[in-house]
């Protein structure tokens, strides 16, 4: 590699931009340090066989290191650099392209949601971006995919792999773990010690800055890569995980953009050569408790088993709704702010941008029927085993409709409308609920949904620990989100059941 490092030219003679201001370098560069920095890294994208008249877009530009890299190298071709952020993209839309090459470099702001980068951008399926299909030879997106959930990783390469040409490459640094990493077993000069799984393949550094650090086993990048028609041309291990002298700090991934779809996994092995696998224990999905006993006045789940969780006190209705959750991908979430009425312990608040709980006569209790707070306030509403004791429930309803933002979510838990047509209406309580209504399946007509512009999902799920079932119900104002939802739900758990979907 030394060779071809040494062979890159310099362009020099050329005026050269002045340096980004050291606030906005977050990297912490001096002036001293910075252009050698970005030649390195250049060299390095260089030493990957990327031409130097090839067409490129740097996904994450930054404040340009690889642009002032590849200008001091003498590039021909044409630069595309795009971030989330925006007084970056706007310092070197102003500062860095001169008037002999004005055409070759530009750059723009993505205003994508990123909750430590970006809180207030959109989701990433929401954003045009301003480039054409097969219009770049190279991709590149350095420390990018290190600060982002696995879902928004599927949605870069998902909508980013149509822009490239057949055959281009895609350099990318991840930190990337090995398939058995434990958190056990971590090296002792380790340089982000890793503290919390979040899921099966993925580890944070620190779950109070969870977008800081997120590393990956390799064996589900791969697999991700292949399913969105990237193959590993090379990689190259960093020393992040050890040796901070051995090599670059974090993994490089070289991909090749496949010509045709990725191939399908094969098939499981014939169930009769396969070892039946041992039942487990039932456990609450919610805190992982295995102790259960009956629910409020001792009564049983539906099955005859009992639903009360001992250790978080939750019940069947609340562990439908988290293993429905489980489904959507943090990305769509985590932007929104949310309003929960009573408390339940269903969602989690760390899912949410914002997580606010109005308690029925505590303090700060919010009134369903005069919610008060601005038109559009919240993304996220969600409304269990309420609204059937509240006598004026259309003007509740009215209430969620009103404080629901255009792109806002709106779940609500209905106790067994599932079981009747039509929804019953008393004068005067009837249970020891003080319920005053009793739905049925006829809840999307009753709340006058349709000519409110709301579209509805109905999901039955089953309660893993009492194999109870019961449905919940999903409200949005935009139709793209219902077929999104619908989409991930079905994929994530065959056995959840879309029993009513209507579209606004």
């Amino acid at each position: 590699m030394s060779a071809v490092l040494n062979a890159v030219p310099h362009a020099e003679t050329a005026p050269q931009p002045p340096l980004p201001p050291v606030k906005l370098r977050f990297m912490a560069e001096t002036d001293e340090t910075f252009l050698p920095i970005c030649e390195h890294l250049c060299r390095t994208v260089l030493s990957h066989d990327v031409a130097l008249d090839c067409d490129l877009l740097d996904v994450g530009c930054g404040y340009g290191r690889l642009a002032y890299g590849l200008r001091r190298a003498g590039f021909r071709g044409s630069y595309r650099g795009f971030d989330i952020l925006s007084t970056q993209v706007d310092w070197l839309k102003r500062n860095f392209a001169q008037a002999h090459d004005a055409a070759r470099y530009d750059f723009d702001f993505a205003n994508v949601h990123n909750a430590r980068y970006n809180p207030g951008g959109l989701p990433f399926e929401d954003i045009k971006l301003p480039y054409a299909e097969a219009s770049f030879d190279c991709v590149t997106s350095f420390s990018v995919f290190t600060h982002m959930y696995e879902d928004d990783i599927r949605h870069y390469l998902r909508r980013i792999g149509p822009l490239v040409r057949p055959d281009g490459k895609w350099l990318a640094t991840f930190f990337r773990l090995p398939d058995d990493f434990s958190l056990l077993a971590q090296h002792p000069a380790m340089r982000y010690r890793l503290t919390e799984q979040i899921s099966p393949h993925a580890f944070i550094h620190n779950p109070a800055e969870p977008l800081h650090v997120i590393a990956y086993k390799e064996s589900f990048l791969r697999q991700v890569f292949a399913e969105e028609g990237w193959s590993v041309a090379s990689h190259h291990p960093g020393s992040w995980l050890g040796d901070p002298n051995d090599g670059e700090f974090q993994d490089w991934f070289v991909l090749r953009r496949q010509g045709a779809p990725a191939q399908e996994p094969e098939p499981p092995a014939p169930a009769e050569t396969l070892a039946p696998p041992t039942p487990a224990a039932p456990a609450c999905n919610i805190c992982g408790g295995s102790a259960f006993g009956p629910g409020p006045a001792g009564r049983l789940a539906s099955t005859g088993a009992p639903p009360c969780c001992q250790s978080c006190g939750s019940l069947e209705r609340q562990r439908v709704v988290r293993h429905m959750f489980q489904a959507i991908p943090v990305g769509f979430l985590d932007w929104r702010r949310s309003l929960q009425f009573s408390p339940d312990q269903a969602h989690n608040p760390a899912w949410f941008r914002s997580h606010e709980v109005s308690v029925y006569d505590g303090p700060g209790s919010l009134d369903i029927q005069a919610i008060a707070r601005p038109d559009g306030s919240y993304d996220y509403l969600t409304v269990s085993h309420v609204l059937e004791c509240i006598a004026r429930d259309l003007a509740a309803f009215d209430e969620l409709h009103r404080v629901l933002s255009p792109r806002g979510l709106l779940h609500i838990g209905f106790g067994g409308s599932e079981l009747r047509a039509v929804t019953e209406d008393f004068d005067v309580p009837v249970d020891r609920y003080a319920n005053v209504h009793r739905y049925g399946r006829d809840v999307y007509q009753r709340f006058g949904c349709a000519a409110k512009g709301i579209g509805m999902l109905a999901v039955q799920g089953i309660d893993p620990v009492t194999g109870a079932s019961d449905v919940a119900h999903l409200f949005a104002k935009d139709a793209a989100d219902i077929a999104r939802v619908r989409a991930w739900l079905l994929a994530w758990d065959p056995a959840l059941v879309i029993v009513d979907q209507q579209l606004p």
